[in-house]
């Protein structure tokens, strides 16, 4: 082996030199220089993959993380956990999830952590300890809203339910509802939430099942869908407007002596019908139950329920007055997420009591009086027979 020789100082002139000497690499340095070379080959290799994606504009498959334009699929190689509990047929590909990784840059998406997150939720689901119940989703609190058999604690929390109002703004007969305080604001127990909810859910089920009016109020702006839809599911009412001051104190002259108008052809009312139908004992229907989701807000209404001893439920943030209704539940009524579980949790509720009503009366086991009914259709058909003229004419006979 040639030796090279070198000054220390870099001055060839001078008589001292060192004698370097090129000894051969062993082969663990050869083994971790080949290793070096290999890993930064994949580096690069992972670097233009990922440039690939974040610049090349391609529509992202979400069931198969293929492209639109036939660009080849990148091979994951699953973890050995993830191997032997989901396969590609049954576990996607993408999650479906908008607070996993969708809301992320696509730059940012990790192949790795996908298939990580799908290989946890399907050992999770093998195991039957599935958490995807306990997080929020806005469509299903409409659609498919949870039943009282459902609710959990991290279901409330999710969908912040705990939240109350500042500590200057809360009203003292909440204390046994409040949990503590972080950053100025008070926590409600979801403990005590989650018991007043399953109570409030039994008291409008055994309504329901007695065959009870059911009126939902909920004035806010927002609020209207999950009013009407929570109506729905109870086959009940709504009032998503505006509650009219004296509605049930003085119905009968805010709502009209007669509520059904008959026309002719051409859509003219014909007041001759209206005594008929009247017979001046015209009454307003007042609910059987009074759900009412912003109290503050309604407090006319509350009054009048109060005057005439009508049951009502209500959400009670900690500035609410929880005597103002029957049936507290202590949570948020600030949002739409916690509004929305409570609504469509009673709606399920007074669903379950329908159904168990026509189930009983399919059975036999409760039966139900008709008379009333079979007395207004009778009276509608004798009106409905009658010609006008002849009415005006068999009038004056009778007056002549």
């Amino acid at each position: 082996m040639c030796p090279t020789w070198a000054n220390s100082t870099g001055d060839f002139s001078k008589d001292v030199f060192t004698l370097y000497l090129k000894h051969p690499p062993t082969p663990k340095a050869q083994q971790a220089a080949q290793l070096a070379a290999e890993s930064e080959k994949q580096v690069s290799a992972l670097g233009a993959e990922v440039n690939t994606l974040s610049q090349t504009s391609r529509i992202l498959d979400i069931e198969n993380l293929t492209s639109s334009n036939k660009v080849a699929d990148i091979e994951i190689e699953k973890p050995a956990l993830a191997r032997k509990t989901a396969t590609r047929t049954k576990t996607p590909r993408w999650p479906r999830d908008p607070g996993f990784v969708d809301a992320w840059k696509k730059e940012r998406q990790n192949p790795h952590e996908v298939e990580r997150f799908f290989a946890y939720r399907a050992i999770n689901r093998a195991r039957g300890t599935d958490s995807s119940a306990n997080r929020y989703e806005p469509k299903k609190l409409l659609t498919q809203p949870p039943t009282p058999a459902d609710l959990t604690l991290p279901m409330l929390l999710a969908n912040q339910c705990h939240l109350g109002h500042a500590t200057s703004l809360w009203n003292p007969s909440n204390s046994g509802y409040i949990y503590g305080v972080r950053d100025g604001i008070h926590i409600i127990s979801l403990d005590v939430t989650y018991a007043y909810l399953k109570r409030a859910a039994k008291v409008i089920e055994e309504v329901a099942r007695m065959g009870g009016v059911i009126l939902f109020v909920g004035t806010r702006p927002g609020f209207r869908d999950i009013v009407v839809n929570a109506a729905k599911e109870a086959k009940g009412y709504h009032i998503f407007d505006r509650w009219v001051p004296g509605t049930l104190s003085n119905g009968q002259q805010i709502l009209g002596k007669c509520a059904v108008q008959v026309v002719d052809l051409k859509d003219n009312k014909l007041e001759e019908y209206d005594e008929a139908l009247s017979q001046g004992k015209h009454q307003v229907m007042r609910p059987d139950l009074v759900v009412c989701l912003n109290p503050m807000e309604n407090k006319v209404l509350l009054h009048e329920c109060g005057v005439f001893t009508i049951p009502t439920i209500g959400i009670i943030d900690t500035d609410a007055n929880p005597t103002w209704v029957t049936y507290p539940i202590p949570a948020n009524d600030d949002s739409l997420r916690s509004v929305a579980l409570v609504a469509g949790t009673l709606g399920q509720a007074a669903k379950e009591g329908q159904r168990r009503r026509l189930q009983e009366a399919q059975s036999g086991r409760q039966t139900y009086s008709t008379e009333p009914a079979k007395h207004s259709l009778d009276l509608l058909n004798t009106l409905i027979a009658m010609d006008p003229q002849e009415r005006s004419e068999q009038e004056e006979s009778s007056g002549s």
